[in-house]
């Protein structure tokens, strides 16, 4: 189509502005700000707000599953890397001076209750990362260092969906204390 602005540059703009503001802090002309284009220019692209939301959110969900993915490609034992991997999140979060969390997060706090596309997009983002992690904890119960209490499936669900639960607690407090409670309490109870 020949379009002079770069889609994947203005979702990416969109992730930021999102992330740090919310949905409904962010209207149409602060996109366009930031990502310097046009009003005629973003409808070549978007249907609406919540179409480039849907989007952004897509694109933040694809993105992090390969993150996630590689992630576990590193030489560790699985148990070893659901330790590593969460703490590292424990630790972008402090780098980030507990400000935003992750966008898919606060866009189902914010808005899963009201915009049924936002909520099935997240939704899916977080289904699909859930998948990869309990691919790893799969190999850590076949191996014998994650309890076989629980399917794997169960596991991921659990540990994600606490991590998530912290980010409430980590944005009030500006704190990773509740963070690092949970990960103290929930490596003891998947450990086999």
């Amino acid at each position: 189509m020949g379009y002079k602005y770069n889609k994947e540059n203005i979702l990416e703009t969109g992730y930021h502005v999102l992330r740090k503001n919310g949905y409904h802090k962010v209207g149409i002309n602060e996109i366009l700000k930031e990502a310097g284009i046009p009003k005629g220019s973003f409808y070549n692209f978007f249907e609406s707000k919540e179409d480039f939301t849907v989007q952004v959110i897509q694109q933040y969900g694809r993105s992090n599953r390969q993150w996630i993915e590689e992630f576990f490609q590193q030489e560790m034992s699985p148990l070893a890397l659901i330790k590593a991997f969460y703490k590292h999140l424990i630790d972008i979060n402090e780098q980030d001076d507990y400000a935003s969390g992750c966008l898919v997060n606060a866009m189902s706090n914010e808005t899963g209750r009201i915009y049924d596309k936002l909520a099935k997009a997240s939704n899916e983002s977080f289904e699909s990362w859930i998948e990869v992690i309990a691919g790893i904890i799969k190999k850590g119960q076949d191996s014998g260092e994650i309890t076989k209490e629980h399917t794997a499936k169960e596991l991921a669900e659990f540990l994600h969906t606490g991590m998530y639960g912290t980010f409430a607690r980590m944005k009030v407090t500006r704190s990773r204390q509740f963070m690092d409670q949970w990960f103290d309490m929930s490596m003891k109870f998947i450990e086999g």
